[in-house]
């Protein structure tokens, strides 16, 4: 697959760095040493200079052939901006977006060539239907909200929450249940979702309590 990365900061040198293992990676970064920093840690990695807001500058990142593009600057406007071009221009696929401010959350949608912005559950989903690996969700749900700890668990058929659903279930208030994949599906969780033997659960916790999660659903949570 190839991606693009626009914006050199802690997220787009984290986010490349795993990607750049099984994917081509191009990493678009208007300051020079960060430019520099990312050519001389991440060799495989092709590094353009230049402000992503410009077309020219996508234009030469070959943003067009592009299967992913992830605005990942510090600026909220710089990545709608980034967007908005990535998908009206160049027509590319699957296209997600750094929001800085919770207060802009409400920008990013598709009118503004989003796909995904990056502090919801909704990455969990647009991502594995794109088929990118579930290690590099979990990489990016961490670069959003770092403070948090992300659990998965797949349920076996002696695990005692199959069967109820998640209103039954005594989740730990400081847990959210992000995402449940089943059958190949991803499901949006709410109340009246019932678990059935076989699904993947993920899980946000801030709490840390992984012991109780593992009470709770009666299976070992693999923390990734």
């Amino acid at each position: 697959m190839n991606v693009v990365i626009v914006g050199a900061g802690k997220s787009g040198v984290f986010l490349a760095e795993k990607l750049r293992v099984n994917h081509n990676v191009t990493v678009v970064e208007a300051r020079p040493e960060r430019a520099d920093y990312v050519a001389a840690r991440m060799p495989g990695v092709k590094v353009m200079r230049g402000d992503g807001c410009e077309p020219s500058v996508l234009d030469r990142a070959n943003v067009g052939h592009a299967d992913l593009v992830a605005a990942l600057t510090g600026d909220d406007e710089d990545n709608l901006v980034i967007s908005f071009l990535a998908k009206t221009t160049h027509k590319v696929p699957m296209v997600f977006a750094r929001t800085n401010h919770p207060k802009n959350e409400w920008l990013f949608t598709k009118q503004w060539g989003v796909d995904v912005g990056v502090s919801t559950a909704s990455v969990i989903y647009s991502l594995i239907e794109k088929e990118v690996s579930l290690g590099d969700v979990i990489t990016l749900m961490r670069l959003s909200a770092e403070n948090m700890v992300i659990d998965a668990l797949t349920l076996t058929p002696t695990s005692n929450a199959v069967g109820k659903s998640l209103v039954e279930l005594n989740v730990p208030k400081c847990a959210h249940i992000m995402a449940i994949i089943s059958g190949g599906e991803v499901v949006v969780p709410h109340g009246e979702t019932v678990l059935k033997s076989g699904d993947e659960v993920l899980i946000l916790s801030e709490c840390g309590e992984e012991m109780l999660l593992r009470k709770t659903f009666g299976v070992h949570v693999e923390a990734r």
